[in-house]
């Protein structure tokens, strides 16, 4: 649509500069004929030379009506490339104009101040769906394309001071189901998804599905509103497109005097025991764990194909762990984030006395704090030789018992012999002491 410099001339002559101030009381109102129409935009306050868009499904029979809040004489007009006056019945507060023209705006004088309205003929771009089909043409890892067939040409308003075209906005929705991860329940979940478009299109793609179902497109929102809403469904489309998500989770063990055995983040004390979880989507047919030393995973050190797999780290340093899924014949691959895990170096302190059996139970076992220790051997005698102690787990500790008795106070000694996570062997020997007050003394104990 073309305006002409009539526009402008109109504007001055009809002393259109009040539109800021327009009261809400005014009303424009489609009469008559089928009844069917549809109110696009309606705003008695609006500061663009707009108050009203209408979409009627045909114009015989029907009519404009517009609601004057003062009484004022009400004079109408036409605006598209030319400016109109047009004849009007009036009804007290209520003048009446036929609807014989469409796709073009009208302005309204009332008194001193405009008003506009455009009407659009449905009919002239009514929406069709005759079919929507996936295209086959490509594997859909991450986008399916649709092909819709129908037609709906665009409705376009204008207002009065704007050559510029106003998009009416159809709605038409494209629905379909596809999962979606609930991290609560740890599966994925199959849910409605919706896309909405502005305008019809006849491609249109679309995030992949990551299940089977079929694709409904239905519209628009004007058809939908008078009772005549188009809806076209696809075959069951058969995804390809795959997802995963990893997780892993690490046993800690209880021994308190073992260093870093709980740490915020994946690794710490080793030996580290993990297990790792893959959740996937429907189309996937083949799971692998990847181990690396590097995060770009380079060179892949270890591969699993478990969806369950437990794995313990016993050397120190970082490992990067990703799950890679993929679907038949290898036609879609998806790559997890990978889970860094990271080993400690290795520790081993010793203590050099302890007092089992005191009242306040403080200091009563004889325990090595330590990290990262994969291999461990302590053996403890007396002076005489007598092995007292043997353990081959660093958790444990002596409770400065023999022979279910509590052994005498004095000097005791200890060999302990270790391998840690980093490669470093230990040979370790010492004296331990042996303390306890009188009182809590067995004279019974054997040493």
């Amino acid at each position: 649509m073309n305006k002409t410099i009539i526009l402008l001339r109109l504007v001055a002559t009809l002393a259109l500069a009040c539109i800021a101030t327009h009261i809400s009381a005014q009303k424009f109102s489609i009469i008559g004929g089928n009844e069917l129409s549809y109110t696009y935009y309606e705003d008695y306050k609006s500061t663009q030379a707009i108050n009203a868009v209408f979409i009627v499904y045909g114009t015989a029979d029907k009519s404009i009506q517009f609601e004057s809040r003062t009484g004022n004489k009400v004079v109408w007009y036409t605006y598209e490339d030319v400016i109109t006056p047009l004849s009007s019945q009036a009804n007290g507060r209520l003048t009446t104009i036929p609807l014989t023209n469409s796709e073009c705006g009208y302005v309204v004088m009332d008194g001193d101040t405009p008003y506009y309205v455009y009407i659009i003929d449905y009919i002239k771009h009514q929406l069709s769906l005759t079919s929507v089909a996936v295209d086959e043409g490509e594997v859909a890892c991450d986008i399916v394309n649709l092909n819709i067939q129908g037609s709906g040409e665009k409705m376009n308003y204008y207002a009065f001071n704007n050559m510029m075209p106003y998009e009416i906005k159809r709605d038409i929705t494209i629905a379909y189901n596809t999962l979606v991860w609930n991290e609560e329940a740890l599966q994925y979940i199959e849910t409605p998804h919706e896309v909405t478009l502005n305008q019809f299109s006849t491609s249109y793609p679309v995030a992949a599905p990551l299940c089977n179902t079929t694709f409904t497109v239905a519209g628009d929102k004007i058809l939908k509103e008078w009772g005549m809403e188009e809806v076209v469904e696809s075959n069951e489309y058969i995804t390809v497109a795959i997802e995963a998500q990893a997780r892993a989770t690490q046993t800690y063990r209880e021994a308190a005097n073992e260093i870093d055995r709980q740490p915020s983040n994946l690794g710490g004390s080793a030996p580290a025991e993990i297990e790792f979880n893959a959740y996937y989507t429907d189309a996937v047919t083949h799971v692998e764990w990847q181990f690396a030393r590097d995060g770009n995973f380079s060179s892949i050190t270890h591969r699993y194909t478990d969806d369950l797999l437990r794995y313990t780290f016993r050397e120190e340093g970082t490992t990067y762990v990703r799950l890679v899924v993929t679907s038949h014949n290898e036609s879609c691959i998806f790559e997890s984030d990978p889970l860094v895990v990271t080993i400690g170096s290795s520790t081993l302190e010793i203590p050099n006395a302890f007092s089992p059996g005191t009242i306040d139970g403080k200091n009563d076992e004889w325990r090595v704090a330590y990290k990262s220790l994969i291999e461990y051997r302590c053996w403890i005698f007396n002076k005489q030789g007598v092995e007292m102690y043997h353990s081959e787990n660093p958790g444990e500790g002596w409770d400065g018992k023999y022979g279910g008795r509590l052994a005498s106070p004095g000097v005791y000694y200890y060999v302990i012999e270790a391998r840690g996570a980093d490669g470093i062997e230990y040979k370790r020997s010492g004296h331990i002491n042996l303390m306890r007050s009188k009182k809590n003394s067995n004279k019974n104990n054997n040493q």
